[in-house]
């Protein structure tokens, strides 16, 4: 009866709103677009302490929960209500013909998980029979992102993902404990679709489940259980949730402002928030994230919308934000590569973007520091960037795998300036590595026009300088 209330409550909601100016909107307000849109809440701006606290019993460092870090988010954003449904996704495949790749990661209970390709988004296993209020599930984050492209397209809104900032927020809703209703996973089934008691009897997970029932063995249709406080629902459980970011394996070095966190390059792992529900206990926690390839189709990887509003600034996939981290011994040289040569405004103690990080969380032997640096371009556009130094001959080992670990010899960044035959006198001066002075080049080869050099950054790294007005 419980979830009858719920579910007719949401509807008769849903039916009440209406689509208005974003200026006129107030936190917690419902917006809906379009017939086939998702329903979206209003979420304030605030501030919080994204991750958890390495002293914690459940913190799991290698997935990359610390060490926390205080966000900032200036600006209100709009949030799905709920998670994307199957219906709403099958709108837009309608609409637009998109097809999603078959093959997905399903459970057999003969041979256990496997990729099955025969599953796909509208067969996926879990549940037998899926209906349109069910979370969509077996999608990749590029199926996400077409979809809220479409979204965008057909509404003229900035619909897009949540980065991983704002979805740790939003979840949290003003909470600090692991989970937005407290700290126990056996409390999980009057607030969400998780692993429990009724699914350990229909599936025989390798993991214990939370000690309670919630009714449903595994996949539930959306907003079947209490909200946050931010009034969103399955925030934790039901299905993964593909954020914008890339994974990083550690909040150091974190934009501090909501955006999301983009390499350079691209990358082939993103995070996903939430947990599902065939999730251990554990791995349902609002800071804990999975790390998954981007063409990856699991049965419980869904995904939730965010749209900007127009009441501040758009943020969310970073805009012209970029992030990079260097590591290097010699801190006053990166310094002055970066800032004397390159134009950066370099922050190098600023407590606003986190200041010096403590040693032991970096794993960096005694007597050695390493200092977290923002770095944006003096016209206030373009790269903003992480360096992570030392002061002895111990760099910072952060784990990261592909296109995230920053390898000597290779293109991982290009830097605009403007005047690159001053800023390699510089260079040169200084007595940095060049590769290459600068040449024209014609866009006949490439699709830079202008004049373009190549550099080693102190640490090794090769980066590409232009000519500010040069294309590519």
């Amino acid at each position: 009866m419980n979830r009858f209330l719920v579910l007719m409550a949401t509807l008769a909601f849903s039916s009440a709103a209406t689509a208005q100016s974003d200026d006129r909107l107030s936190a917690g307000d419902v917006v809906k677009d379009c017939d086939d849109c998702p329903e979206l809440v209003v979420i304030p701006s605030g501030t919080f302490l994204m991750g958890t606290p390495i002293s914690d019993r459940e913190v799991d460092l290698v997935r990359g929960e610390g060490p926390q870090v205080k966000v900032t988010i200036d600006y209100m954003f709009a949030a799905g209500r709920f998670e994307v449904t199957h219906g709403q996704f099958e709108a837009f495949v309608e609409a637009t013909g998109y097809v999603v790749k078959d093959e997905c990661r399903v459970w057999n209970d003969d041979i256990g998980f496997n990729d099955d390709p025969t599953a796909s988004w509208q067969d996926r296993r879990q549940p037998k029979r899926v209906k349109d209020e069910h979370p969509v599930g077996c999608v990749s984050w590029n199926d996400a992102k077409a979809y809220v492209g479409w979204l965008a397209e057909i509404t003229g809104k900035r619909y897009r993902l949540l980065s991983e900032a704002e979805w740790e927020y939003a979840a949290r809703a003003g909470t600090t404990t692991p989970r937005f209703w407290g700290s126990s996973s056996g409390q999980a089934c009057a607030w969400a679709n998780t692993f429990d008691l009724d699914g350990a009897e229909e599936y025989p997970f390798p993991w214990f489940p939370a000690t309670c029932r919630d009714g449903y063995a595994d996949l539930a249709p959306v907003g079947q259980f209490k909200p946050n406080a931010f009034g969103l629902y399955d925030m934790i459980g039901n299905v993964w949730e593909w954020t914008e970011d890339c994974w990083a394996a550690t909040h150091v070095g974190r934009p501090r402002d909501g955006s999301a966190w983009k390499w350079d390059v691209g990358c082939d792992m993103h995070t996903t928030r939430g947990g599902g529900w065939l999730s251990a206990p554990e791995r349902n926690r609002i800071a804990w994230p999975g790390r998954d390839p981007i063409e990856k189709h699991n049965t419980q990887f869904g995904f939730r919308v965010a749209r900007d509003l127009g009441t501040g600034g758009e943020v969310g996939e970073g805009g012209s934000i970029r992030r990079m981290t260097l590591f290097t011994s010699d801190v006053e040289l990166s310094k002055a590569f970066w800032s004397d040569a390159m134009g950066y405004r370099v922050s190098f103690e600023d407590e606003e973007f986190g200041g010096e990080e403590t040693a032991g969380s970096l794993n960096l032997d005694e007597g050695n520091r390493a200092h977290f640096v923002m770095m944006t371009s003096a016209g206030g556009t373009g790269p903003m960037i992480g360096l992570l130094g030392s002061n002895g001959d111990e760099f910072a080992p952060i784990e990261r795998e592909g296109a995230q670990r920053p390898r000597a010899g290779e293109s991982l960044l290009v830097v605009k300036v403007a005047d690159i035959f001053a800023t390699f006198e510089k260079l040169e001066a200084m007595g940095v590595q060049i590769a290459s002075q600068p040449s024209r080049l014609s866009g006949q080869m490439t699709s830079v026009v202008g004049y373009e050099g190549t550099v080693y950054t102190p640490d090794g790294t090769r980066i590409n300088v232009q000519q500010v007005d040069s294309g590519g």
